[in-house]
């Protein structure tokens, strides 16, 4: 008796199994694809609470009111308790849920942005008009150079640095005047002597050096210091300033004025001399300048080095 013939399984049709259990993972991966989703965006508005709440804690009130943020707070705290609950049954509407405070959270923190921009602005035209109100302080109104007192503040400064150098560095100052202003004013009038003022300043300004500082002591005297000039460098300096004055203020507006200046010139002395000396020095040699004919440059005795 032949035994009874198997039935074998097709061929063709083996690798269908195969087939079904790689799809396995594919069809699963669609109800999974929104949980992930909505954890991650659960997770990302719980990181949007944190950084308000940091950014509330350092810079105040001010910047990030509470009353901001604290609703966005406590709407993420419950989108996490129903995401929770959702995500085995509705995780599309626990996404949807948890997008709506990630939408919301953005624009806190879009808001927050704006307000740091304007606070900066704020912070950098205070810090403009601060300084614009101390130059404007610190500036004589008619000639535009420094005052008497913001002067004496830049020479201590100067001395000061001088001193502290290795070597010790040269400062030397030059005090001069507009010889027989006070005629040009009783003759010319005010506003020409205004005029003769502002005329100097600008001259002398334009023979200086980035560092030297110019300043205007009172009435129609002047002042500069002279970093790292020696006795014989603050000499040629003021030559070249009494040369400058006679050359270009001849005419001042419509009035032929023919200006000179006489200039007394004298070097530091370092920690021996108290810097009242030196301003003293150089204007008693600024007179010296003026009683022996006005229009010359006159240098006080002493250098700390050779000339």
């Amino acid at each position: 008796m032949s035994p009874a013939p198997r039935h074998r399984f097709p061929r063709s049709l083996l690798p269908l199994p195969c087939l079904a259990m790689a799809a396995g993972p594919a069809w699963a991966a669609p109800a999974q694809g929104p949980v992930t989703a909505l954890w991650f965006a659960l997770g990302f508005s719980l990181a949007l609470v944190a950084a308000l709440a940091l950014a509330w804690r350092i810079l105040s009130e001010r910047m990030v009111p509470r009353q901001s943020w604290l609703p966005f707070a406590s709407a993420s705290l419950v989108v996490l308790v129903l995401g929770a609950w959702l995500a085995g049954r509705w995780p599309l509407v626990g996404l949807a849920l948890a997008v709506a405070v990630v939408a919301w959270g953005l624009l806190l923190v879009r808001e927050l942005l704006g307000r740091m921009r304007r606070l900066l602005e704020e912070r950098d035209h205070a810090r403009a008009e601060a300084k614009r109100v101390k130059q404007s302080s610190e500036r004589d109104p008619l000639t535009g150079v420094l005052n008497r007192g913001a002067w004496r503040g830049r020479l201590e400064q100067l001395a000061a640095d001088a001193r502290e150098a290795q070597p010790p560095r040269p400062l030397s100052v030059l005090f001069f005047d507009i010889d027989l202003f006070k005629l040009i004013n009783d003759s010319l009038g005010h506003n020409v002597g205004d005029d003769c003022l502002k005329a100097v300043a600008a001259t002398v300004a334009a023979e200086l050096r980035g560092g030297d500082i110019l300043g205007r002591m009172g009435g129609e005297e002047f002042a500069v210091a002279l970093p790292g000039a020696r006795r014989v460098n603050a000499i040629a300096v003021g030559e070249r300033i009494r040369m400058a004055v006679q050359q270009h203020c001849q005419v001042v507006g419509e009035e032929v004025v023919e200006l000179t200046v006489s200039i007394g010139a004298a070097e530091y002395l370092g920690e021996a001399e108290p810097l009242d000396a030196l301003v003293d020095r150089a204007d008693r040699a600024m007179y010296v300048a003026k009683d022996s004919g006005r229009n010359m440059v006159v240098a006080a005795e002493g250098s700390l080095g050779p000339n």
